[in-house]
């Protein structure tokens, strides 16, 4: 189905990066996306992502970026092309992982979208393969009506009348937020103290009423794993704890078994998602004094065991509580610190490079040089030619 009208106006309606290669990978047009590849990171997931399609010929593939962190990009072959949709972020980015990793990888900004609106739109890429296309087009176009009209407004009607006759009532758009924001905020103690009334109202649609119930508790345990997801904890968690519920449900002998489990599963990820937020927010004290220390001394030779010695432990905890709540070694961070005092007197000052190596203790001009290229991408001498400017 490659137009490049068509796929302009999905990218305008989505937002979601396009990219159009042939079966060779040469690339054939692409909307809203730049080169692939763009920091060493999304070449290694754009690389894996060709693999698997290469593994997997005419198939379907999604690659996210860390478990931790809603980054993904999407693949899939339609009539002889490969269309390529991200990277793109489907979640919150707010997390103390995603933070680091986003960091550690130094990665930008993506575009948002929905995982349903991509699938949305790799339905649309892939529908051509999935129509039969020998003479029978009038009943596959019967069944894909079908398929999307699958309700007719006479079953809508004859459902509400009879849930009115029959004194039920389903939950409301406002009763469910509710619950679940419970969960997104981590407000264990609001789930605990209405327990007993926790379950959302809903219609007996089955014959049978306990699988009624399951199908209800499935459904809301799905909805609170998303939710806790929503609310920072990790998508491998969340689904290892959505799965354990499900056994859980799956083992229940009545109604009341099933119900308890369900208010279990809420109270277990709004509790998850509390502690979440809780590391998030918790600042050591440790890490803190060290920090200050560095930015204090960055003009000087700093050692890591006077660092320790400083703030009052060992040189092994140091490095192990930095790493823990900063994300990256103390001894990248002192480089940071050293390199932005570095740019500062590249722009503001005449110095010459190897006085700069030598004030900020690099040991060698060197040294330096290859310190500083690595962080900025570009020598201290061309940073110097493209950022320096005349202060009045």
């Amino acid at each position: 189905m490659w137009d490049e009208s068509i796929l302009e106006l999905i990218y305008r309606l989505s937002r979601l990066p396009i990219r159009v290669y042939t079966e060779s990978w040469e690339l054939q047009g692409s909307f809203g996306a730049g080169k692939h590849g763009q920091t060493a990171y999304d070449g290694q997931i754009f690389r894996e992502l060709q693999k698997l399609l290469g593994e997997r010929e005419a198939g379907q593939v999604f690659v996210p970026y860390h478990e931790q962190v809603p980054i993904g990009l999407y693949g899939c072959r339609a009539n002889g092309r490969i269309y390529i949709l991200g990277p793109f972020c489907y979640g919150p980015l707010h997390t103390l992982e995603a933070k680091r990793f986003l960091r550690r990888n130094r990665l930008g900004d993506y575009p948002e979208c929905r995982i349903e609106n991509m699938r949305n739109v790799a339905w649309f890429l892939l529908r051509d393969e999935t129509e039969e296309t020998d003479g029978a087009g009038e009943r596959g176009q019967a069944e894909e009506k079908s398929l999307v009209y699958g309700v007719s407004d006479q079953e809508s009607m004859a459902e509400e009348v009879w849930q009115m006759e029959a004194f039920q009532r389903n939950h409301t758009y406002q009763e469910e937020e509710k619950l679940y924001d419970c969960i997104r905020e981590g407000n264990a103690a609001y789930l605990e103290q209405h327990i007993d009334d926790i379950e959302l109202p809903h219609p007996i649609i089955l014959e049978d009423v306990k699988k009624n119930e399951e199908y209800m508790a499935v459904t809301g345990i799905s909805l609170a794993a998303r939710a806790a997801v929503e609310g920072g904890i990790s998508s491998k968690e969340a689904f290892l704890y959505n799965d354990l519920f499900l056994k859980k449900i799956a083992a229940c002998r009545d109604i009341q078994e099933i119900h308890k489990v369900h208010g279990e599963c809420y109270l277990r990820f709004a509790r998850l998602v509390r502690e979440r937020k809780k590391k998030e927010t918790a600042l050591n004290r440790h890490v803190e004094e060290c920090k200050k220390a560095v930015v204090t001394r960055r003009f000087e030779q700093i050692s890591i065991d006077e660092l320790a010695k400083s703030v009052g432990i060992s040189k092994e905890y140091l490095q192990k509580l930095f790493k823990q709540y900063e994300g990256i070694p103390i001894t990248e961070y002192i480089i940071d610190k050293k390199l932005e005092a570095a740019c500062n007197m590249l722009l503001f000052s005449d110095r010459k490079i190897s006085e700069i190596a030598d004030q900020l203790h690099f040991g060698s001009v060197s040294h330096f040089s290859l310190a500083f290229k690595r962080k900025k991408g570009q020598s201290p001498r061309e940073y110097r030619r493209e950022h320096q400017r005349t202060v009045y």
